[in-house]
């Protein structure tokens, strides 16, 4: 079990739903709903740690997703595709 890789990537998750993610949800609300009442991205990016900071259900999901996603998927890997031990082949002829 390489429990520091899963942290890694749990983290990068987190990293991307927090502060990646919000960016593309704003361009794809931009070009197809419009401009965004409120002012630009980091205005979007502003509202939506306010939202965090508030307890929103939308924000959060939008936040923690990609990781409990990867979670998910880390999990999947370790019950699917266990790793072959590294045993070393015993000697039949004694």
């Amino acid at each position: 079990m390489n429990l520091k890789r899963d942290l890694y990537w749990i983290l990068s998750a987190l990293f991307f739903g927090v502060l990646v993610l919000p960016f593309f949800v704003y361009y794809t609300g931009v070009s197809a709903l419009g401009p965004y009442v409120n002012g630009g991205p980091f205005d979007f990016l502003g509202d939506f740690l306010r939202d965090l900071g508030r307890a929103r259900g939308a924000a959060w999901t939008l936040a923690l997703g990609p990781a409990a996603i990867t979670l998910v998927w880390r999990v999947l890997v370790r019950i699917f595709l266990p790793r072959r031990s590294q045993q070393v082949p015993q000697d039949s002829t004694v």
